[in-house]
């Protein structure tokens, strides 16, 4: 398991923290702590909670969330190339409860920047990235935002080696995820296909960078005209075929066939001249 550890400038108005994270890889589970310099809390207001040192200072444990790999699994949003993402509401002095990330988006086609800054007016602050369903504990890659001010936000991580501790120059968590954890599809084949004719096409999963994958996932595939016997295939090895129907089209027609995951559609897409 890794951590990615960013710096977006949509964190920049947060109060001086520090996330905490520790992970327990028997357990499997990960514990999300949040706290708040000292020096930022109200004289008038009494705290009664935990303290830890940072750099110097004084942070004050405002909040806990523990996620459970077995529970995220069970949810119904489990799926191949998903993101579990919680952000810390400074309104509550408390942790969201774990979102699908790309479940939520995908009616809107909103980025995370735009979904957790119109849901929470604040960034995600924490994640984790799953590339496939059945990827193991130790697939996952952690994520974190922080304040891009590096003497008013820290992130500690506990059970992890050094060397799998990652302090980006990314952005935003969301370049993490898309140009280095998560999977993608290929689709190829011939480009053109005679009017009622069925031509053949083949899908291959492929990492960030694009090169061949031999994991498995389910591709769901859909035609913007024409026909397709099959609306999902699962790959053996990474790949997979399919077949394209041209019913009802006529010489001239264009149609476009569009892979990708269950709640990340239209990975990629081919487009087929009808002859």
């Amino acid at each position: 398991m890794k951590a990615y550890i960013t710096r977006p400038q949509t964190m920049a108005s947060v109060p001086d923290h520090v996330i905490r994270i520790y992970v327990d890889k028997v357990a499997e589970t990960i514990t999300f702590e949040m706290g708040l310099a000292s020096q930022q809390w109200p004289s008038d207001s009494h705290f009664d909670g935990k303290t830890f040192i940072n750099n110097g200072k004084e942070y004050r444990l405002l909040a806990e969330s523990v996620l459970s790999f077995s529970e995220l699994k069970a949810n119904r949003a489990w799926s191949d190339r998903q993101a579990w993402h919680l952000t810390y509401r400074w309104d509550q002095r408390d942790w969201s409860r774990p979102i699908p990330l790309y479940t939520v988006t995908l009616p809107t086609r909103m980025s995370a920047p735009e979904f957790s800054l119109t849901t929470y007016r604040n960034n995600f602050s924490v994640g984790l990235a799953v590339p496939f369903a059945d990827s193991q504990f130790d697939d996952c890659v952690i994520t974190a935002n922080i304040s891009p001010d590096v003497d008013r936000g820290d992130c500690e991580i506990y059970g992890l080696e050094e060397n799998d501790i990652v302090r980006t120059s990314y952005s935003a968590s969301s370049y993490v995820r898309e140009l280095i954890v998560m999977p993608d599809v290929l689709i190829s084949g011939v480009s053109e296909c005679p009017a009622n004719e069925c031509v053949e096409f083949e899908l291959q999963i492929v990492d960030a960078d694009g090169a061949p994958l031999e994991k498995d996932a389910e591709i769901y595939l859909e035609a913007v005209n024409g026909y397709l016997p099959k609306s999902r295939v699962r790959t053996v090895n990474g790949a997979a075929t399919a077949k394209f129907m041209a019913l009802g089209l006529q010489p001239g027609d264009k149609a476009r066939i569009k892979a990708g995951f269950k709640f990340f559609l239209g990975a990629a897409d081919l487009e087929v001249n009808i002859t």
